[in-house]
């Protein structure tokens, strides 16, 4: 029995290096994209979340409107479980605003908690 030669071994070693890649290449680019939106949802609800910690007059405000549509858009288009995680933990903060126009020091604090828990969050 006859083992081949070194360049029949190569082409072999090539052929299935390209099936595996061929097999898995669209699995690791639709995790890679997720990943990446995980990750812009998070900090785009963080930065507004932040910004809304120090605002008076909440309800009017662009970051509270933006804050609110992008939560609900989002929460239609949620595929995975780490982004109706990130989605949630969003729309917690939009209830402990409330309709309130002015944050207490109680509902900072709870929004600050929501903000660490999500940071945490690892996409």
């Amino acid at each position: 029995m006859e083992i081949g030669s070194l360049a029949e071994w190569v082409e072999s070693f090539a052929e299935i290096l390209a099936v595996s890649v061929a097999l898995f290449l669209p699995y690791y680019q639709k995790r890679k994209a997720n990943k990446e939106k995980n990750q812009q949802a998070k900090q785009i609800i963080i930065k507004t979340a932040n910004k809304l910690l120090q605002q008076t007059n909440i309800q009017e405000s662009i970051q509270f409107k933006e804050l609110t549509k992008f939560v609900s858009i989002y929460l239609v288009l949620a595929t995975n479980d780490a982004t109706i995680t990130i989605i949630q933990l969003g729309d917690a903060i939009l209830n402990v605003i409330g309709t309130s126009d002015q944050l207490s020091i109680k509902q900072q604090s709870q929004i600050n908690k929501l903000i660490d828990d999500l940071n945490k969050i690892k996409v």
